[in-house]
């Protein structure tokens, strides 16, 4: 059923996108910028405008080919079906994102309740697991409730985020100096010298891993109203938001930490929180919760959709290609999402398998992008509402082919070969039970 309008794509779109990256990433940003204030903010603006190109490339897909399953259903038409085949099962067993979400969120939650000690680890899986089948279950009864829940927690997000940017701002009126140190000196000769071209390349990765979920709207391209005019809007709308969000959140660090404060600190959220906020500090964890919250929410209600449309194709048991009779939600699927995603909370340490296979993400992005041009040669009668301009998919495919190999050059490793392995294994899985 399309119920999705043009404000509700925009509020799931950002909703998936702002989860914890921006809480986690500004230290390994600014570590890999050598410390240089004024090339820390000009890689997240870089990191923008990759998603920003990298949406161009999915709007003329998802307006050409108006099926919801995003780069499971492009690559099928594009390449192979035994190449598409690989995304869901990826997706199902090793639903690694949605873990780390909640994992993120109940360590947020629980912490505030073990003041002097490290809270019990089965507390903060069990947390996890609850927030989950939660969600879950509002996705289950009804599309519109799962939707005005994301513009829930999206409204929440903002006033959260809103909160800590006047908290800087109010800050920098009783005290400039920091905010004054750290922007006169935000492109210092000596900063600018240490920095190298590995390491400016791995501050490119963590923060396209921030921007990852701009095409969440194409997961559910079905369910859309109108969406050859909706979608283009909605996502290029939602990427100049977020890099407003990122530039404002980022901006307010440097008005409050210094460099050694920022340099110190894993998460700079939490001593700038103590520093500007003093009593209100228990609003970074909250709106840290919120983000986690409604990222996973926005998750599940786009990319919960894959294992429909892969069952649909034959890519998986028949069972979950049933919608329920009446709400006409693919309930099964969606059941069949949590399972995978319960088993890597439960196992609680997969670090290793985020290195292992973070990389995939940008093989299936490369492979995307460079489906709009396959797809304009092999159907070119194809109606296409929107095109993008030929440069930018061809961009975006050297782009892709770069984060791919940049794992490799930063810090191989033996386990990519279980990657390989994997992916090896999914192969034999499709020509023995599908093909």
């Amino acid at each position: 059923e399309r119920s999705i309008e043009l404000f509700s794509a925009i509020y799931v779109s950002v909703g998936v996108i702002v989860g914890s990256g921006i809480f986690v990433s500004p230290n390994g940003v600014f570590a890999a910028a050598n410390y240089s204030v004024g090339v820390t903010l000009i890689i997240w603006v870089f990191g923008g405008l990759i998603a920003m190109l990298s949406t161009l490339c999915y709007c003329e897909l998802a307006t050409s080919i108006p099926e919801s399953g995003s780069d499971y259903t492009y690559l099928t038409y594009a390449y192979h079906p035994a190449l598409a085949f690989l995304i869901p099962w990826m997706n199902t067993l090793l639903p690694t994102a949605d873990s780390i979400l909640m994992l993120t969120f109940a360590r947020y939650a629980v912490e505030p309740f073990f003041e002097c000690t490290t809270p019990p680890v089965q507390s903060v899986k069990l947390i996890a697991i609850c927030l989950l089948l939660f969600i879950t279950a509002i996705n289950v009864l009804s599309v519109k409730s799962a939707v005005r829940m994301q513009i829930a927690f999206a409204w929440c997000k903002l006033a959260a985020i809103s909160f800590i940017v006047v908290s800087a701002v109010i800050f920098c009126m009783k005290d400039s100096s920091v905010a004054s140190e750290n922007f006169r000196n935000a492109f210092e000769g000596k900063s600018l010298k240490g920095i190298s071209f590995l390491t400016l390349s791995k501050a490119f990765y963590t923060v396209t891993w921030s921007y990852q979920g701009w095409n969440s709207l194409c997961h559910v391209t079905e369910e859309i109203k109108e969406p050859g005019k909706t979608i283009p809007k909605a996502s290029l709308l939602t990427i100049a938001a977020v890099v407003v969000i990122y530039l404002a959140i980022n901006t307010a660090y440097f008005s409050v930490l210094s460099v050694d404060e920022m340099a110190s600190s894993k998460i700079v959220a939490l001593p700038f929180a103590l520093k500007a906020m003093g009593g209100a500090s228990w609003i970074v964890p909250l709106t840290v919760c919120l983000c986690t919250a409604g990222s996973y929410n926005g998750g599940v209600l786009t990319y919960g959709r894959l294992s429909y449309v892969a069952a649909r194709r034959g890519h998986l048991p028949q069972v979950f290609r049933m919608l329920h009779v009446h709400k006409r939600i693919p309930i099964p699927a969606l059941i069949l999402n949590n399972i995978g995603s319960i088993v890597l909370i439960c196992i609680g340490d997969f670090e290793i398998l985020i290195q292992i296979f973070g990389f995939v993400n940008w093989i299936f992005t490369g492979l995307s992008s460079l489906s709009v041009l396959i797809l304009r040669k092999r159907l070119p009668k194809l109606t296409r509402p929107y095109k993008v301009p030929t440069v930018v998919p061809i961009i975006m495919s050297a782009v892709s082919f770069f984060f791919v190999i940049l794992p490799l050059l930063n810090n191989p490793h033996f386990l990519y070969l279980y990657a390989l392995m994997y992916f090896a294994l999914g192969l034999t899985f499709y020509y023995i039970f599908v093909h």
